[in-house]
């Protein structure tokens, strides 16, 4: 089954809402967090069927990071990775382009959130295959 990996570094409002409508649609997504997470904030995700929270130490991050997307890449279930971090967008680039997985820049807006593919602003349905929440 086709799934999301979703790196939150800088905000959790987009990657929360998205992941809700995903998870609506039967697409899991697994959120790594850098940072721990409050009982509070995983309270608000955790208990929704398909979404999986993972919260590492920010020194941590990456290895954890690798140890997922090679996993996953095994198994082939990743088919897209949201990010909220330019920088952290810019290392998996060539990753996300040689193992054919879609690598999706998700920003906070006021309306919710905006997912960019390849630096062009896209709709959900045309990111995921299904309408626009």
């Amino acid at each position: 089954m086709a799934s999301v990996l979703s790196l939150v570094e800088r905000g959790w409002r987009g990657a929360r809402e998205c992941s809700l409508a995903l998870s609506q649609r039967g697409i899991p997504v697994t959120h790594l967090v850098k940072g721990w997470v409050g009982r509070e904030v995983r309270s608000m995700i955790h208990p929704h069927p398909l979404i999986r929270v993972i919260d590492v130490p920010r020194r941590l991050f990456r290895v954890r990071l690798g140890m997922i997307l090679l996993g996953d890449l095994l198994a082939r279930h990743i088919r897209w990775v949201l990010i909220d971090n330019d920088r952290t967008l810019r290392q998996l680039r060539w990753w996300c382009r040689l193992f054919g997985v879609t690598l999706v820049c998700i920003r906070d807006v006021q309306a919710g959130y905006e997912l960019t593919v390849d630096g062009r602003a896209r709709g959900a349905d045309e990111v995921f295959g299904w309408g626009s929440p």
